[in-house]
């Protein structure tokens, strides 16, 4: 049968694109401007455009064999709010799943400050919670509660839902209440509500992605299905066939798209990437690719090893992550209309993330825009024509000057080097973004070829080939539309997965087989169906998601139809798969190491024939023809000014055709950068190869340190340049910690921290602080090359690492065998021995209960690995094989580093390298003494908090610290911190460690993305008395060290906001405490559960605390689901608990209450803080809630015998039997408020009564806001009358409104009504008991003991 003409259309933001092919395989492109407010109508206009080509080239103005779409109509909705106003229905007690999220603040130490949480996608006031419970292994645990479940259904109905959300915990286990739900809502909604399941869209474990697909799913329903609809009867004279493309690159039928909306999200930045792997891949001996697709707002990365196009399980819509298969694109805030920044404060020029969008645009598009963006850059340095798409816009050459001009001029350097820097800094972004997306799959970037599209990708493509040594670049034909030749050319498909968990050795082949067979089933039936043609041939294919058992990430397998027919060899075959690619990704596999499935998978794909795309003729001549020349111009490239030719792309279209630089390809959509030196080839499929020079001739300038230095100082770009690839090279490590490393406290919590310093010690790039001066200071044996060391040892490197499960890797970095800096990167391991499992054990009285230690030594000696050493470390944990795991991803992320530090001394040279370097500490030193002098006041700042217990009924424990200048030093002394104690509380506080802690802290509000370094360390000085529980002397138990390191961060805080308001935040959680639960299961197996508790984030400057987070940089909960497939319980309840943030203007974050069932015999160890002296409010807001843990015995919980039952369990204790049938319930601690509760707006009172976040009589009591039950409405009248009556009760009370801190009451007062508010006895003073240990006969200890003896708790500054 002939081929028709065939026509893609792909939606932008401002353009939409078509590409039509010919029945020749000829293409036929087109333009037109995007419809926002309907896409249906810009693609209308854009088949029109098409047609009346095809009419004057062709003659031809039939139907269209087929209409591929790619479109962004469901991600619109989500992004701009604009989706179907939507319900959710979730397991009681696990409401704020949407939220809360995973309970995580990204970003660096003191990013809370600034943290905007995301607004969830259905509020929770339209959550309603239906009273059931299904296990993980999909048994009834609780029937659904109808009657009460439809009760609860009247505020919803109230609201007028659109769509409903049903999400039920472990519902893809087993369906039943989800499909009951179902039937109650069509019920109780009618046919014209869209009710959406969990298990009809993402059957799968983990409860937060799974609920916030579906959610995600529901919203954009009814909003596609309409959009469907609008399309089929505007295209329905155009073709009768229409399909639209999906976020994994293939198509889909209207109708699907329109059930399955969030599998079409993506499909834009998938079409450009399927028209690659079929334009390139397909057609050129390039068959390792990576992708560049650069556009106004953001660039997109993808690679295609083997011409394969790699699919990842997940789609990113701005801040939300579906579950949705999707073409594995990373994003990177670089665009056209990235803007630059410049910080005067720490001399930093910045690029993006922020936008300028298409209104008003760069400053060259003449629409209103003023600051400096890439576009303005090209412009300005001349690789831009004077107009664009095709001579129908004109660049306003002027305004894109004076933007970067006044760039130029704050750091005091010429236009064109400002544009430079500009230009050079965007392309490092994206060159990290390049490297990353490769070497997360294992392969080197300079294996690979590179091919540029989008707006603005073949402009910057020449310089990342060389960044990346990826060649050639190739640049296709018009890129700009490149997405629309994608859509055109793919093929349908569907795929049907379901979850399958299973140990590998409980898998029969047999088993697996029929899954498959029935997965396989479904989706034959699907495509023909939508093919309408039964006889089409169809590509079958296979996929297990595969993991090391507790392994957090999953590997997808592939497997075609002969394999899985191979009934014998399948099982063998899904083993080896899985080792190579292990080993591929990650450079180690563990053969003896259990393995498990979580999912299998069927895809059914159109076989038919590929589209043919026609070659173009070849060239008589290399030669481009002199008419190709539409204009010479000089550029601007390395502070030279050269002539380029500007070159008409069309009239060089024939293979075979050279093109030497400096040189600019022009076309309607797109220009193409060839930079000096280089040539770009035109190939038989019209694209352009750029090349480098087949040998350099560039003579590396020799630098001495001096002319090193007057290089930097002469062009200050360098060292961002360097501080930017710095910042990438840590995340790099971050990657590979978190893919590689099995301790939950790593894979799931983020807990690993990495550095890289000078040869000096001090850190270029980390969090927490350089670690290797204490390591140089401890370690006096030889320093070679290959060597790595490892230790936990917290005496020796004087508390650069903290406790001893904290296991630290440093690696000597060496260029051309001299040492030029070290790598390190230490995590929380699981378990390192101790008294009780996973090490952290209250009731350790020494270092030597804590566990095992690890004293400096060489994990590796010149290379050669001290196996016999690493096998006595896993020998002595409770879990060798996450131990050994953890120790390889250390290891791999330290090489990494190092490898990358010596690509930038290549790139620079090492003196450049070490100048820009020495700059970048100078910058940061700057800019700390500026905040120094000029932000933080003379007066001397003194402020005291407490740890309430040592878990042995002794406390408060005292963290006294004072602030003051001293010239121009800022001095901390924590004089007046109490001694050591005989429990493991203490903390080894390192002074680097606090310095840095300083440094991120003063620099998060006034350059949140500055790098921070340890420039400025001799601007703080810290002075902590020896023998207190922050420096306590040798053996001193250190396990559970976690509450001070917290403490030390309130403190500060509270410090700076003495000082400076825009630092004034409330005391909240930023501790990480913990519970463990361990035992054996009935078939003997050992477990261990680790787990972090969140709370409440402190009131702050720019708005409330975050309810159930942590102020902790990075860490996030563990999915419940997670938890109950590994471990014998069942989480109960996990939410928000109301009232328990402090009252103020900006409330505090509200504590998290979680209730665990145990299913097994085992033992739990539970530590935390604030059950006693409540988290401070300030400035007139209110304390937050104080934690508590109650244990309810046998079988108890929710019955009558539940009061019979209860155990008050202390704050941090250890060894606590649990029987199954137990409930443990804690609550954690909330945070303080900021500011005056009573002039909290009563809207906003009121709107989180409705979302129970506060209740109503705490609406009343704390804010003064009286709530209407009925509709949730204030009560004007009422709520003026009661605030004025607590207004005249403040003011008799003696209310302060000015800087002020409220703990909830005097230390005395607290004392006298601990018992009675906590039920648990008040804590005995330290100086009731003669000290005992290693520390008492330090004269600062006596003198402690001697002052609180005399003045008791009078002697605290409360």
């Amino acid at each position: 049968m002939t081929p028709g003409y065939r026509l893609g259309v792909d939606v932008g933001g401002t353009f939409t694109d078509i590409c039509v092919i010919t029945p020749k395989g000829l293409t036929v492109r087109a333009k037109v401007l995007t419809d926002t407010s309907d896409q249906s109508i810009g693609v209308q206009e854009g088949v029109l455009k098409a047609r009346k080509i095809l009419k004057e080239q062709y003659g031809w103005n039939g139907k269209f064999e087929y209409i591929h779409h790619g479109t962004t109509t469901g991600t619109n909705a989500i992004l701009e709010g604009k989706g179907a106003k939507t319900g959710l229905i979730v397991t009681a007690g696990h409401k704020d799943i949407l939220s809360v999220r995973r309970s995580q603040i990204p970003g660096g130490l003191g990013a809370w400050i600034n943290f905007v949480q995301p607004q969830p996608i259905v509020p929770l006031e339209r959550t309603v919670e239906a009273n059931e419970r299904i296990t993980i292994g999909g048994e009834v645990f609780r029937e659904l509660d109808e009657k009460a479940f439809r009760e609860s259904l009247a505020d919803l109905k109230k609201q007028k839902p659109e769509a409903i959300s049903v999400s039920l915990l472990n519902s893809f286990s087993n369906s039943i209440h989800e499909n009951n739900i179902r039937k109650i809502l069509q019920d109780e909604f009618g046919p014209d509500v869209e009710v959406v399941t969990s298990t009809a869209v993402l059957p799968e474990i983990q409860e937060y992605e799974r609920t916030v697909t579906t959610t995600a799913n529901a919203i954009v329903k009814p909003v596609v299905k309409r959009y469907m609809n609008n399309l089929e009867k505007m295209l329905s004279a155009d073709t009768d066939t229409i399909r639209i493309l999906k976020s994994d690159g293939d198509l889909t039928t209207p109708v699907i798209s329109g059930e399955l909306p969030v599998n079409i999200l993506m499909s834009g930045p998938a079409g450009g990437v399927k028209a690659v792997s079929h334009l390139v891949a397909k057609n050129t001996p390039f068959k390792n690719l990576i992708t560049l697709d650069m556009g106004g707002t953001s660039t997109d990365c993808a690679l295609l090893p083997g011409s394969n196009v790699i699919i990842r399980r997940e789609t990113n819509v701005g801040s939300l992550t579906v579950k949705a298969p999707s073409v594995d694109v990373r994003t990177v805030g670089a665009g056209g209309g990235s803007i630059a920044t410049y910080n005067d404060f720490t001399k930093q020029l910045r690029v993006g993330p922020e936008s300028s969008g298409a209104m008003p645009g760069p400053a060259a598009y003449g629409k209103g825009g003023t600051q400096a963006t890439v576009t303005d850059a090209n412009l300005a340095l001349g690789y831009l024509p004077s107009k664009l798409l095709g001579g129908t816009f004109q660049l306003d050459a002027s305004a894109a000057v004076a933007a970067v001009e006044s760039i130029a001029k704050q750091m005091g350097m010429e236009v064109t080097a400002a544009a430079e820097g500009i230009i050079n800094l965007v392309n490092e972004s994206m060159y990290g973004a390049l490297r990353l997306v490769s070497v997360e799959q294992g392969f080197d970037p300079r294996d690979f070829a590179l091919v540029a599209f989008g707006g603005a990708g073949p402009l910057h493509a020449n310089a990342l080939g060389k960044l990346l040594g990826s060649w050639p670049v190739i640049v296709p034909p018009s890129p700009g539309i490149l997405c629309a030749q994608g859509d055109a050319t793919t093929k349908m498909s569907h795929e049907q997965s379901c979850t399958y968990i299973k140990l590998f050795d409980k898998i029969t082949a047999e088993d697996l087989k029929l899954t498959l067979g029935k997965l396989k089933d479904i989706c034959v039936k699907t495509v023909k169906e939508t093919l309408g043609d039964t006889k089409q041939h169809l590509k079958v294919s296979f996929e297990s998601d595969m993991r090391y058992k507790g392994q957090a990430m999953t590997l997808t397998v592939q497997f075609d139809e002969t394999e899985m027919k191979n009934t014998k060899a399948l099982l063998n075959t899904l083993r080896a798969k899985f080792e190579e690619m292990h080993q591929q990704q990650f450079g180690f596999s563990h053969e003896s190491a259990e393995l498990e499935t979580m999912r299998m998978r069927a895809k059914v794909r159109d076989d038919s024939e590929e589209i043919a795309i026609r070659p173009i003729d070849a060239a008589t001549d290399s030669k481009p023809p002199n008419d190709a020349i539409i204009f010479k111009q000089f550029i601007t490239y390395e502070n030279q000014n050269v002539e380029a030719s500007f070159w008409d792309r069309a009239k060089i279209m024939k293979s075979g055709i050279k093109v030497p630089g400096p040189a600019v390809i022009s076309e309607m959509d797109s220009n193409t950068l060839i930079l000096p030196g280089y040539i770009g080839e035109v190939d038989s499929m019209g694209n352009i190869l750029i090349w480098p020079p087949e040998r350099s001739t560039e003579a590396k300038i020799v630098h001495t340190r001096g002319s090193a230095k007057r290089v930097v100082e002469d062009e200050p770009l360098i060292s961002t340049l360097i501080s930017s690839a710095l910042g990438s090279i840590r995340r790099e490590m971050d990657t590979l910690m978190l893919r590689c490393a099995m301790s939950p406290a790593i894979r799931e919590q983020q807990d690993e921290f990495n550095v890289i310093t000078n040869t000096r010690g001090q850190m270029l790039v980390g969090q927490f602080g350089s670690f290797i001066t204490q390591f140089l200071n401890g370690w006096k044996g030889s320093i070679n090359e290959g060597d790595v060391f490892v230790t936990n040892d917290i005496y020796q490197i004087d508390g650069a690492v903290s406790h001893l499960n904290d296991v630290i890797v440093l690696l000597p970095i060496h260029y051309q065998h001299e040492l030029i800096g070290w790598a390190a990167n230490f995590g929380h391991l699981t378990d390192v021995q101790g008294k009780v499992p996973g090490s952290m054990s209250i009731n350790a009285s020494s270092i030597f209960e804590d566990g095992l230690q690890i004293p400096i030594v060489k994990l590796y000696d010149k290379d050669v690995y001290n196996k016999p050493l690493a096998d006595v470390f896993f020998r002595n944990s409770r879990q060798p094989d996450w131990f050994q795991s953890d120790l390889i991803a250390l290891v791999a992320a330290c090489r990494t580093a190092a490898v990358r530090v010596c690509e930038l001394c290549d790139r620079y040279s090492l003196e450049v390298y070490q100048a820009a370097t020495d700059n970048l500490l100078a910058q940061n030193r700057a800019a700390i003494k500026t905040i120094i002098e000029y932000k933080i006041g003379n007066e001397k700042s003194t402020f005291t908090d407490f740890i309430d217990d040592d878990g042995h009924g002794t406390g408060p424990y005292a963290i006294a610290c004072s602030m003051q200048k001293q010239g121009n030093k800022l001095v901390f002394d924590w004089d007046g911190t109490s001694p050591q104690s005989n429990t493991s509380m203490n903390f080894y506080l390192s002074i680097t460690m606090f310095k840095m802690f300083i440094g991120y802290y003063l620099l998060a509000v006034y350059d949140p993305h500055c790098v921070v370094n340890d420039g400025f360390h001799d601007l703080i000085e810290v002075k902590i008395p020896e023998g207190t529980v922050l420096r306590p002397v040798r053996p001193a138990a250190v396990s559970c060290r976690t509450h001070l390191l917290g403490r030390v961060m309130d403190v500060m805080q509270a410090l700076f906001g003495q000082r400076n308001p825009v630092y004034r935040c409330a005391a909240g959680f930023s501790d990480s405490p913990h519970l463990f639960y361990s035992g054996f299961k009935p078939n003997g197996e050992f477990f261990l559960l680790y787990q972090i508790g969140f709370g409440g984030v402190p009131a702050r400057p720019i708005g409330d605390g975050p309810d159930c987070h942590c102020l902790f940089p990075a860490i996030k909960s563990i999915p419940t689901e997670n938890i109950e497939l590994y471990f014998p319980l069942i989480i109960e309840a996990n939410e928000a608990l109301p009232d328990s943030g402090g009252a103020g203007y900006f409330r505090g974050g509200n504590a998290q209450r979680t209730l665990y069932r145990f299913l097994n015999e085992g033992e739990v160890s539970i530590h935390d803080d604030r059950w006693f002296i409540k988290p401070w409010g300030v400035n007139g807001g209110k304390p937050g809630s104080r934690s508590k843990k109650i244990l309810y015995k046998n079988n108890s919980y929710g019955t009558e015998k539940e009061k019979e039952n209860i155990e008050l369990l202390q704050s941090k204790q250890d060894h606590v039997h649990v029987l199954p049938g137990d409930v443990l319930e804690w609550i954690t601690w909330g945070g303080g408020g900021l500011g005056d509760p009573l002039t909290r707006p009563p809207n906003i009172v009121a709107a989180e009564v409705h979302r129970k976040l506060v209740t109503f009589s705490g609406a009343a009591n704390n804010y003064g806001v009286v709530v209407r039950p009925s509709d949730f409405s204030v009560n004007e009248g009422a709520t003026a009358e009661l605030r004025q009556k607590m207004y005249e009760n403040r003011r008799e009370a003696g209310y302060i409104e000015g800087l002020s801190y409220d703990r909830g009451g005097k230390m005395s007062d607290l004392l006298e009504r601990c018992e009675t508010e906590t039920g648990l006895p008040a804590p005995k003073p330290q100086w009731e008991k003669d000290p005992y240990g290693p520390h008492v006969g330090l004269e600062y200890v006596r003198g402690w003991y001697r002052k609180m003896r005399e003045l008791n708790v009078d002697g605290w500054d409360f």
